[in-house]
């Protein structure tokens, strides 16, 4: 497996990503910090600095080998979810299954600038080869507001309250495209687990591994990668209890464990 870190804020400094120091598997640290204008909003700028640096990554991984592996990427907290926009690279037609509280389908006030509350949107937009977005665990609230607001895409955004939902639908379905590409904030999961810097939803870490581990046997090599953010906030006042820093890492080592 190919493991890339981006780091905006400094929060994997208090994380030990140990997981990533498995035999056969291969990461890589990509240091953001420095870069000006990616908290929340991805202004042009950023989004050519963070290209280049990418691409950068991408080359070291290349040179240590180990072509078709499946790609994770994790990027810090929920205001950083513009990167699976950023990282989607893909050259055949898939599916999009996004596990968020949140569906992040509203432009900005500033037009459509890219944003971690807009990147489906500008997904759904710019990149041909993206057919479906399946979002799972939202704000059921949210997404009719969603819905509301973009009418144009009603028959491309399907939502599901939870993991089962979504199951039922692709195991009975057969216009979904043969790949998907994978994108998790944990604020879809219950402060019970952890705490995450947004407003949280109910899912439990049981449930969502159940459900990535579906999508694993569903649909074996046909995943395009693996997109991970929702850590807390660095000065989070519990950022150092059992459901901050720990947990997150805990949580971040059993997604990737529900593809092994």
């Amino acid at each position: 497996m190919k493991v890339t870190v981006f780091d905006f804020t400094g929060i994997y400094e208090n994380e030990s990503f140990d997981f990533c120091k498995r035999e056969g598997f291969r990461s890589l640290f990509v240091d953001l910090k420095d870069i000006s204008g990616t908290n929340c909003i991805c202004d042009d700028y950023a989004f050519e600095e963070i290209r280049k640096r990418i691409i950068a990554s991408e080359n070291t991984l290349n040179v240590q080998g180990g072509s078709g592996e499946l790609s994770f990427r994790f990027f810090d907290n929920g205001n950083y979810h513009y990167m699976s926009r950023i990282l989607m690279n893909a050259t055949v037609p898939f599916d999009l299954v996004v596990f968020d509280h949140h569906p992040d389908m509203k432009w900005t006030s500033y037009g459509e600038i890219l944003s971690c509350g807009c990147w489906v949107l500008s997904a759904l937009k710019n990149i041909s080869e993206l057919s479906r977005v399946y979002i799972v665990g939202a704000d059921k609230a949210l997404m009719e507001e969603a819905y509301a607001d973009n009418p144009e895409y009603k028959d491309r955004v399907f939502y599901f309250e939870d993991c089962m939902s979504l199951r039922q639908m692709l195991e009975t379905t057969e216009d979904a495209a043969q790949s998907i590409y994978i994108s998790v904030d944990k604020d879809v999961l219950s402060r019970d687990e952890l705490i995450t810097n947004w407003d949280q939803g109910e899912m439990t870490l049981e449930e969502l591994k159940e459900g990535l581990s579906f999508l694993k046997a569903h649909y074996g090599e046909n995943i395009v990668a693996v997109d991970v953010c929702g850590e807390c906030a660095p000065d989070d006042p519990d950022a150092f209890s059992e459901k901050g820093f720990d947990a997150g890492n805990r949580i971040n080592a059993a997604i990737m464990d529900a593809f092994s």
